[in-house]
């Protein structure tokens, strides 16, 4: 989004630090210090990633004209996403959440931000109904089709890459 602030290829801090560390998420980065989120420090456009779903998004979001963009993940890739984490969450002389005990609880749709075709649904639906508004990518396509849906992210945020 602010590639003019890094000119040089060889120093974009993407080659030296991990993009969770780079794109502040709202829940953890934001307000968890306080509830009123300071964004004097943050360049435009600003960039933020969440895991809340987009019925739990604030009304100043929902209403904005801001842009969202909703990566979607295959569901076993999902589960086991969040078996390893809730597992490196835990204090190490409890154990492990054991994977059937995971799956069930993800099967009912106990997670911390809800149930996943909930989440999935409520931007998938949104995609279609602004899609100049939400982007719904999906994991799989970005694999297959990396500079294709590269572009399509590029184009939809308004900074489409030059020939």
């Amino acid at each position: 989004m602010n590639r003019v602030q890094y000119p040089d290829p060889e120093n974009h801090p993407l080659l030296a630090e991990n993009p969770h560390v780079l794109v502040p998420f709202l829940e953890l980065g934001l307000y968890i210090v306080s509830q009123v989120a300071d964004f004097t420090t943050f360049t435009f456009p600003r960039l933020f990633g969440t895991h809340l779903p987009l019925i739990s998004l604030l009304d100043y979001v929902k209403n904005s004209s801001c842009k969202l963009v909703h990566l979607c993940r295959n569901p076993k890739d999902t589960f086991v996403s969040l078996w390893h984490f809730t597992n490196n969450l835990r204090i190490y002389n409890i154990g492990d959440n054991s994977l059937e005990e995971t799956f069930d609880k993800f099967s009912r749709g106990v997670s911390l931000y809800g149930p996943l075709w909930d989440h999935v649904l409520g931007y998938w639906k949104e995609s279609l109904e602004k899609p100049q508004r939400v982007l719904f990518l999906k994991n799989e396509e970005i694999k297959q089709q990396p500079k294709a849906q590269l572009m399509r992210l590029a184009q939809f945020l308004g900074r489409p890459f030059s020939s």
